[in-house]
């Protein structure tokens, strides 16, 4: 008996005309509209189609994405995988935010997209599909992405290119699967401690301000709305310690018990905040290391603690520990 696979639709380049217009799909439409251009798909599984969202992925809120958390946990009970057809400009982010409230889920999430429409013909589309599928068939209980030649652990993964179709890539962790003539699925695949907090993904906060530094960038303080701060810094976590404008930044979170995260620019690697001694200047202002995470992962991560309503020492714990499998 074939394994059941839900396709959860929420848009995205995939499903564009040639033309490059979004088609709409109706809440009800039919499995059977994708099959007519990939056929193939029903020999891989025994496929439902769910039309959750018709929205290009740069126009997605935190309140979407916690849905679709609800949606795939409510149906999942159902099929034995589920495929996440979404846009590339923010796939990293919605897979790190389900990486970790679905971390318990014991079912594959596999997210996927394309660079070009699904209607090209000479399009990344369909074999992103295909494998995708394969993917979820698989039962292995992983929340990834599935794009180009690899499946990607979600909480460490980030779009790095826009006209490659191996478009994504988790720098700090080898991929979970290798997808060419087989499918080779690698040893760490579904195997990872889940450690994330009760009580998440009713709210995400989204009152965070994020510092992308450049040299002689002057450095305001965040609005008084802000919740929490992140600052892609230089290479190990590298930031211009001596401006007083900066310290100003730190001194004001500080004081009002505003979190600070320091992630690094670099995709490869990650931050070190006593390598040197900028880095070590920002943690006696309050810091905290990012370590491995990537900007996505971090920004879901300090979204989820405080949308939860964690204090300073929640999120300052939160990066301490491995969640869902990111490296730190």
């Amino acid at each position: 008996m074939a394994e059941r696979v839900l396709l959860v639709h929420t848009g995205g380049t995939l499903g564009m005309d040639p033309a490059g217009t979004p088609v709409t799909l109706a809440p009800g439409a039919s499995v059977a509209r994708i099959l007519e251009q990939v056929p193939e798909l029903a020999e891989l599984a025994e496929l439902r189609l769910t039309v959750a969202l018709n929205r290009d992925s740069a126009t997605l809120e935190p309140e979407h994405i916690l849905s679709l958390a609800r949606l795939i946990r409510e149906q999942s009970v159902d099929y034995e995988g589920i495929v996440l057809i979404h846009g590339t400009d923010t796939m990293a982010y919605t897979a790190s935010v389900l990486g970790f409230l679905l971390a318990d889920l014991g079912k594959p999430v596999v997210i996927t997209g394309s660079q070009r429409p699904l209607a090209y013909v000479r399009s990344d589309a369909r074999s992103n599909l295909v494998d995708a599928v394969s993917l979820a068939a698989r039962k292995v209980p992983e929340i990834g992405i599935c794009f180009g030649d690899h499946w990607l652990r979600g909480v460490a993964t980030d779009k790095l290119s826009v006209h490659r179709y191996q478009a994504f890539e988790s720098p700090n962790l080898p991929p979970l699967a290798e997808l060419g003539l087989h499918i080779q699925m690698h040893a760490h695949a579904g195997v990872f401690e889940r450690q994330v907090p009760p009580g998440l993904g009713q709210s995400m906060e989204s009152a965070l301000t994020v510092y992308a530094p450049f040299p002689g960038m002057p450095w305001s303080l965040p609005g008084a709305a802000t919740k929490g701060v992140l600052i892609q810094a230089y290479g190990a976590g590298n930031l211009p310690m001596e401006r007083p404008d900066l310290q100003a930044v730190f001194d004001h979170c500080r004081a009002r018990a505003i979190a600070v995260v320091i992630t690094s620019f670099c995709p490869w690697g990650g931050v070190d905040l006593a390598t040197y001694e900028l880095g070590r200047m920002a943690v006696e202002r309050g810091a905290i290391s990012g370590g491995l995470h990537t900007r996505w992962a971090a920004l879901a991560k300090l979204g989820l603690v405080l949308g939860a309503g964690g204090s300073l020492e929640d999120v300052r714990q939160a990066f301490s520990v491995s969640w869902a499998g990111e490296p730190l």
